[in-house]
């Protein structure tokens, strides 16, 4: 199949003058808010199918709109609340619209991805993910909050139920192939393994689903986590995945590395656990975390639905088949 060329897709959010023209004139009140204004410059827009941002110059410096596709709209709402349930671990927004799904901060400086000297600086990675770990113990007491937000519901027990969704897609399905078969066989395994990880004694938060150096900055020196919209209510070892499986396979970490960054990650939980149990309890996590990873290929503007649902299919069919791998898909 021939890859999406996601930078010849357009919304109408921007072609469409009129929608255009509510866009700017919402970030103008925004920003009039706080006496600043736009300059004379045109947006920087980059349109995706799950996302749509745009960089505008303003008395301000730069600052960024950005407009979430349906089923991430929550990323506005959870903006303003991690400001305020975590203040210094996100970016300020200068403005939120939560029906809408429209968001507005302020220009996060340089990823740490560009401040990095080289991306294997793993002194780095073992920082920003013992970071990531505070983070998501101090939002362990957010769950029914983060939920009332609309923040999809990745809980153990609810995978199960995202895993059938998956498969019942034809597209799906048509993907997997035989694959298909094998995962509808293993359904008792998999919810076998749901309700281990429910147990293991480590309460759910969130799961940003896409933890990478790109999506984080730093400011006075702490880093800032940004673009939530793939994020979800689950199993915050499920988050590990990610970043791990970059290190491995594209950085190539070894696996005394990998262990040593996962270590890093598990400190906040040290208190309360042996780093023994900890270390099982990843492996269950990361062996279910591709459901996060395809549910977040879920989420498209219906207007673009048509260009992208093969590429969607094949995505979500990709993660899906780590599901039958005997180990997770990491080198723990």
């Amino acid at each position: 199949m021939v890859p999406v060329d996601f930078t010849s897709l357009r919304l109408s959010l921007w072609d469409d003058p009129v929608l255009r023209n509510e866009l700017i004139a919402w970030v103008e009140g925004r920003l009039a808010e706080r006496g600043a204004h736009l300059l004379p410059e045109p947006p920087r827009v980059r349109v995706r199918p799950w996302s749509a941002t745009a960089r505008f110059a303003t008395s301000l410096g730069p600052v960024w709109f950005k407009a979430n596709a349906p089923g991430a709209e929550f990323e506005a709402a959870l903006a303003g609340a991690l400001y305020s349930w975590v203040p210094g671990r996100v970016l300020t927004p200068l403005g939120v619209d939560v029906k809408r799904g429209w968001t507005l901060t302020p220009d996060g400086g340089t990823s740490l991805r560009d401040q990095m000297g080289a991306l294997d600086d793993f002194a780095v990675w073992e920082a920003l993910l013992t970071t990531y770990g505070e983070v998501q113990r101090a939002l362990g007491s957010r769950v029914r909050d983060l939920l009332a937000l609309d923040v999809p519901d990745l809980r153990p027990a609810a995978l199960g139920r995202r895993l059938d969704g998956f498969l019942a897609s034809p597209g799906v399905a048509r993907v997997l192939g035989d694959d298909h078969d094998a995962l509808i066989r293993r359904r008792a395994e998999f919810d076998d393994r749901c309700r281990a990880l429910a147990e293991s004694g480590v309460g759910v938060s969130i799961d940003h689903s896409d933890l990478h150096v790109g999506n984080v900055f730093v400011q006075e020196g702490g880093y800032r986590f940004a673009d939530w919209g793939d994020a979800a209510v689950a199993h915050p070892f499920t988050s590990l995945m990610v970043p791990l499986r970059f290190v491995a396979r594209e950085l190539g970490a070894d696996a005394r590395t990998v262990a040593r960054l996962r270590d890093a990650y598990l400190e906040p939980w040290t208190g309360d656990h042996t780093l023994a149990d900890l270390r099982v309890t990843v492996r269950r996590a990361t062996s279910l975390a591709p459901v996060n990873r395809a549910l977040a290929w879920s989420r498209c503007f219906p207007e673009l639905r048509p260009q992208v649902a093969p590429e969607e299919d094949t995505q979500q069919a990709l993660w899906l088949r780590l599901l039958l791998k005997p180990t997770p898909p990491l080198p723990l």
